[in-house]
């Protein structure tokens, strides 16, 4: 079966063959690739690193159930767009489904024109993801070839510090840290304070207190 690192793919996961024969027909008409897996458990099987698409599932499978996966990907950190479809829409399903930041929620049968809207949106926000995950590494390695001095003068700017303020903790000129702040406007192609608040938000969201 091939892999999910060349590029993105609608993975398509149901039991019922006449099921997937259809998807695979709707998504042959609009040149989008799959993967086909008729159970949840085979779809964990590959290696989930590096996926990048959007995932159309079943609701009701043996062995593991659409909402199980949700779940279960979530646990690994797989933040794939999800799709669910089933022929037993009850409403604590779908309510579930929805909570757990699913893209939609399509009752058999449904339009095809739908499916296949709301899978190019998936595609979309996936790519969308990807994109910003790209950029957010950039930054981050940006971030860490800043020299440790620039790391502080970045610090105090992050916590919103004045220019003297930073200065005189830092035992440093008031110009030396003007220059200081320049270079690393320049180092991260930030064009203003609040863009390089910013960009390093973005690219370190879990050390939102320290930059060290």
């Amino acid at each position: 079966m091939p892999g999910g690192r060349a590029f993105p793919k609608v993975y398509l996961i149901d039991d019922d063959p006449v099921a997937n024969f259809l998807l695979v027909d709707l998504l042959e008409s609009v040149n989008l690739p799959y993967v086909v897996f008729d159970s949840a458990v085979k779809f964990l099987q590959q290696d989930l690193e590096g996926l990048e698409g959007c995932i159309v599932s079943d609701l009701r499978m043996p062995g593991m159930s659409g909402l199980e996966l949700q779940d279960e990907l979530h646990r690994r950190g797989v933040n794939l767009p999800m799709i669910f479809i089933s022929a037993y829409a009850e409403v604590q399903s779908v309510v579930r489904a929805m909570r757990g930041g699913a893209l939609d929620f399509f009752q058999k049968p449904f339009s095809s024109q739908d499916l296949i809207e709301r899978v190019q949106d998936g595609l979309r926000i996936d790519r969308e993801r990807a994109e910003l995950m790209a950029r957010n590494r950039l930054v981050g390695e940006r971030i860490a070839l800043l020299t440790p001095r620039e790391k502080e003068v970045l610090q105090g700017i992050f916590e919103g510090k004045l220019t003297k303020v930073i200065a005189d903790e830092l035992g440093i000129g008031v110009r030396t840290a003007e220059t200081y702040r320049q270079l690393i406007m320049q180092k991260l192609q930030a064009g203003s304070i609040a863009e390089l608040v910013r960009i390093v938000v973005e690219a370190m969201p879990g050390h939102r207190s320290t930059l060290q």
